[in-house]
């Protein structure tokens, strides 16, 4: 250290007494741009030693630090030499080196390896699977669809394939069994129609060509998703969480036959309403149509066997009874017997509440038939009452069936020859929220349609053509004010 102190304080000393000098030789030719303090040259040494006592204060400072980094910088020096000469390569900066300039950069690099380590590990092939043969599994995915996404399940494979020879054309085959109730059969997915019904023997089979094998054996490390599958174009059994089976085949495009096969299990959340589903709606439906029909028939206080028997019959047709067992056919009479009699007694039923679970369970076809079914028992006395009609109404409003459609289903089992009353309502479609504009635009219409019946070769149609002639009339008389008589 000493080594170092001396050359430099050598040096200090030096260019002070040079400084001291000059200034002595100045101080001879004094001017007024020297201060007075200074005009003494011993004033000016002392604080010209005041100064460099103050400099040599600091370097002795900075140089005792050098001195005591020196030796671990040597250390390291030595560290990295040898670590070179034992690697054969560049020396590896130190850690401290290694930092990035900026915590930016670091997060970008960490978020690079992550990535990639990421990759590396997808990339790896599963060894838990078979590869002496066809494997497959499904997952849910998503795609595009529009500006929204769609769920659908894709199905992946991996494995052997085994084809008759190289450069072979396949095609991949699956088909959807719901396997939920483990202790029941496996029911299938059916294909879901476009339009109308629901064909219980079509079942749903997804097919796509894969492609061509290049060799005969041909082995499949890592997963490769193979199909798409959108739950549009099928129909589960139930609605709800469901555990499906996959049914998987390579098929051979030329000869049909299957090459590979494989099963898989997925889980799958159906929003949709399945077709047991429907056909349980259906059965419950048809059960509170029964209800409705008794509550139709004791409108008036007294339920008669006419009504009974028509309720009766409609109950055989549509339970099924004339292909059941005789003790279901007993069961069944039974239990009409018993909800005829709750009613004779006087019972009676939310009617209001009914009509709103048939909405939600059964579709528009569906009501129309249990609405049929009511006017069916209403008039199954021959004659209809002011409290039938009213009745009748609320059943179709509670139903969401529009007046249209209920006026041209009273008009065909309800003939106007029925009515104690004439309801020009429920017979003409006239109200009283109508204005006269209104009342004569449907009153001409009435008008024309009957009109044209006056000439009916059938003797039924022509009497009942005349009566809603004359209701006609009436009508304009009460809610236009214009007689056609006179």
């Amino acid at each position: 250290m000493f080594r170092i102190l001396i050359p430099v304080a050598a040096m200090v000393v030096g260019v002070a007494a040079g400084v001291f000098i000059g200034m002595r030789r100045r101080s001879s030719q004094p001017t007024e741009s020297v201060p007075v303090r200074l005009s003494s040259g011993l004033a000016f040494a002392r604080i010209l030693l005041a100064r460099v006592r103050n400099w040599s204060t600091e370097i002795t400072r900075w140089t005792t630090g050098i001195v005591r980094r020196l030796p671990d910088r040597l250390r390291q020096t030595v560290q990295r030499v040898h670590h070179h000469h034992e690697s054969g390569g560049a020396p590896q900066r130190d850690k401290e080196e290694d930092l990035p300039a900026t915590g930016e950069s670091d997060g970008q690099d960490v978020a690079e390896s992550t990535r990639n380590h990421q990759a590396d590990t997808s990339e790896k092939p599963d060894r838990s699977v078979d590869l002496s043969g066809l494997n497959c599994r499904a997952r849910i995915g998503r795609e595009p669809k529009g500006d929204t996404w769609q769920t659908v399940l894709i199905v992946d494979i991996c494995g052997v394939i085994e084809a008759p020879d190289d450069g072979h054309d396949v095609d991949l085959k699956a088909t959807l069994s719901d396997i939920t109730d483990r202790k029941g059969p496996a029911l299938p997915a059916l294909v879901r129609p476009k339009q109308g019904p629901i064909h219980r023997s079509a079942q749903f089979t997804y097919q796509t060509q894969i492609g061509r094998l290049c060799h005969q054996h041909t082995v499949l490390e890592d997963w490769m998703a193979v199909a798409q599958i959108s739950p549009e174009w099928f129909v589960l059994p139930r609605q709800g969480h469901r555990e499906l089976r996959f049914d998987i085949a390579i098929v051979s495009r030329s000869t049909g036959e299957q090459l590979a096969t494989g099963t898989c299990i997925g889980a799958f959340e159906n929003i949709e309403i399945g077709y047991l589903d429907i056909d349980d709606n259906i059965q419950r439906a048809k059960t509170l149509a029964v209800g409705l029909a008794f509550s139709v028939g004791a409108a008036n206080n007294a339920l008669q066997e006419p009504e009974i028997n028509v309720i009766h019959g409609w109950v055989r047709t549509n339970f099924g009874s004339g292909d059941a067992s005789e003790g279901a056919r007993l069961e069944l009479e039974q239990a009409l017997r018993k909800t005829a009699a709750f009613f004779l007694r006087g019972g009676r039923l939310n009617l209001e509440e009914i009509c709103n679970e048939i909405v939600e369970i059964a579709p528009v076809v569906g009501r129309l038939d249990i609405m049929d079914l009511s006017l069916r028992v209403a008039g199954a006395k021959g004659q209809v009452t002011p409290t039938d009609i009213r009745l009748l109404k609320d059943l179709a409003q509670w139903l969401r069936i529009d007046r249209g459609r209920l006026r041209t289903m009273v008009e065909k089992t309800l003939p106007v020859s029925m009515h104690q009353s004439e309801d020009a309502e429920m017979i003409l479609g006239v109200t009283t929220e109508m204005n006269k504009d209104e009342v004569r635009h449907q009153l001409n219409r009435e008008y024309a349609k009957w009109s044209s019946r006056v000439i009916s070769s059938d003797p039924a149609i022509r009497k009942q053509a005349d009566q809603m002639l004359n209701l006609i009339a009436d009508a304009r008389t009460q809610y236009i004010g214009v007689n056609l008589s006179k």
